[in-house]
């Protein structure tokens, strides 16, 4: 039997690009033209239109000569630090294997073959950050747009220099997460770069200290204002970064890119099916956030025996690792940031808080959601399904707690005073009941979870099922920022001269009960799921 041999003077680099040309031939051939312009149009439209309403949101006065004298002084500095993030990103990323998501197929067949690494990598890599300086410039250009009406004109500028600043941010937090994969960055030492480096860059901020290198790349985002020569300096940084990033993309660890090609093909298929919980879990499996082998303490909880789903709580909680707690600080602060931002007239920071929130509320509720990924256990247990899961909140409220403490100090580091400190004080407990409320239902409401499904809405029109997903999937992250909207009431109260914690008060009190009826829904939402069953098998005994 004669076996294949290869040809020692075959050019495999060229027949790869050759394949790869020919698979991009099918893949474009199945794409209806049609659809595809129609939906373009339609996303331009939508897009056009959320601008629009969010430049309304913002107003259109211009800034004070005292605000622009902030800015120009100020604002470089405080790019700096959306670039150090940006940065520490991709240094995180790197330091796991990233940023390249390969297909399974490309790790165990080109990259085993005899085939030059970098050149059959350079392809992907450049793809991707093609199509990651496509989505930064789109920002980019909205932002200039926005940030034109408070600034002044000229508009083209303003959107040329917000577009050259996103895009020279992603493409060096991409350089650098290349280059750190390259050389085989340790996670630890990646992650201590980047700490280091947001470190440096928000102390440069808060004006604690001078000379964040990171500031060039804030001059790229305020050039039409004043001319920096450091700007110029952090484009060659830029592109050499990137230089050596695609020059040394062949050295990837080929465990790393099969671990990451497995899991981003599982993280997609979850997302796609809106299984979120699955979606959190291969997320953590893609950052390596394992559980510590160790408490951070141990405490000793008395009456164990009659609060064991406190107590198991916390001894979950205790063993976060430090990755997670310092996620929830970074959300924390973001939260409390944008709140203040709020609390200074840019209404629109007020999603942006809500959704840090939001995050940081599914962190909160793991608890909660280790019993729902384990529904067979908890039926072995002498307690109705709904309270066990109704008590697994109370160590998620005292979590969110603690966070939107945080959120509040940080908002407070600003501008401290004694009224804004009675604020933030009134506005803690509804932001934590917000965050908790919005995870513990993204949780529990997910179809793809224990005793989930559609039930009663197979039944409903079809023509409905857009208006239900939307609804399934937009409410969670309404509650968390429904948590913020006392502070948007104790803004409103002061401008009319009237007390500014009293409104704030008055709010959350609406807050609370807005909990309530999430919290009542997680009780009893078994009972109802089985009644409406039943009723639906008595009234359509075929239906199954």
């Amino acid at each position: 039997m004669l076996l294949p041999v290869a040809d020692p003077d075959a050019d495999l680099e060229q027949s790869l690009a050759h394949w790869r040309r020919y698979r991009k031939r099918r893949r474009i051939a199945d794409i209806d033209w049609v659809d595809a312009l129609y939906r373009a149009d339609l996303t331009a439209l939508l897009g056009g239109a959320a601008i629009y309403a969010l430049a309304g949101i913002i107003g259109g006065e211009r800034l004070t000569t005292q605000e622009l004298h902030w800015v120009a002084t100020n604002g470089a500095d405080c790019l700096g630090v959306v670039v150090a993030l940006v940065l520490a990103v991709g240094l995180r990323s790197g330091s796991r294997g990233g940023p390249l998501v390969l297909e399974h197929a490309d790790v165990r067949h080109v990259l085993l073959a005899p085939v030059d690494r970098t050149t059959a990598l350079r392809g992907p890599a450049l793809r991707q950050l093609r199509f990651l300086a496509f989505v930064a410039a789109l920002v980019g250009l909205v932002v200039g747009v926005l940030a034109a009406r408070r600034l002044g004109p000229p508009v083209a500028a303003w959107m040329g220099s917000s577009a050259l600043f996103t895009v020279a941010t992603v493409a060096l937090g991409y350089g650098a997460a290349l280059v750190a994969a390259a050389v085989r960055l340790p996670s630890w030492i990646g992650t201590a770069l980047g700490v280091a480096l947001v470190g440096v860059a928000v102390a440069d901020a808060v004006d604690a200290v001078e000379g964040s290198p990171l500031t060039a790349w804030g001059h790229l985002g305020l050039w039409p204002d004043a001319f920096s020569p450091q700007l110029v300096v952090a484009l060659i940084a830029t592109l050499a970064v990137l230089g050596v990033g695609f020059a040394r993309v062949g050295d990837v660890s080929l465990e790393a890119a099969e671990r990451r090609s497995t899991l981003v093909g599982q993280l997609r298929f979850a997302a796609t099916l809106r299984d979120l919980r699955t979606v959190i879990v291969l997320r953590r499996q893609l950052a390596l956030e394992l559980p510590r082998l160790r408490p951070w303490l141990t405490v000793k909880v008395r009456g164990t025996s009659r609060f064991p789903v406190w107590t198991r709580g916390w001894q979950g909680v205790l063993r976060w690792p430090a990755a997670r707690m310092g996620r929830l600080v970074l959300l924390a602060a973001v939260a409390g940031l944008a709140l203040r931002g709020v609390w200074e007239g840019i209404t629109p920071l007020l999603i942006l808080a809500g959704l840090a929130l939001y995050v940081a509320g599914l962190d909160a509720v793991e608890p909660l959601a280790q019993e729902v990924d384990h529904p067979s256990r908890s039926q072995s247990f002498p307690v109705v399904r709904g309270s066990l899961q109704l008590r697994h909140l109370a160590v998620a409220v005292t979590t969110m707690l603690v966070v939107a403490t945080v959120a509040a100090a940080a908002g407070l580091l600003v501008e401290p005073t004694a009224s804004g400190a009675l604020v933030a004080a009134a506005c803690i407990v509804p932001a934590a009941l917000g965050g908790v409320g919005g995870a513990a239902f993204s949780t529990l409401s997910d179809p793809l979870a224990a005793g989930g499904g559609d039930g009663g809405w197979s039944l409903v029109a079809p023509e409905t099922a857009g208006m239900v997903l939307a609804v399934r999937t937009a409410l969670p992250p309404a509650l968390a920022i429904g948590g913020t909207l006392p502070l948007l009431a104790a803004r409103a109260a002061f401008d009319d001269g009237a007390s500014a914690v009293d409104a704030a008060s008055t709010a959350g009190v609406a807050v609370l009960v807005g909990f309530g009826l999430v919290a009542v829904w997680v009780r009893a939402r078994e009972e109802l799921r089985a009644r409406w069953e039943a009723s639906l098998e008595h009234t359509f005994p075929s239906r199954k």
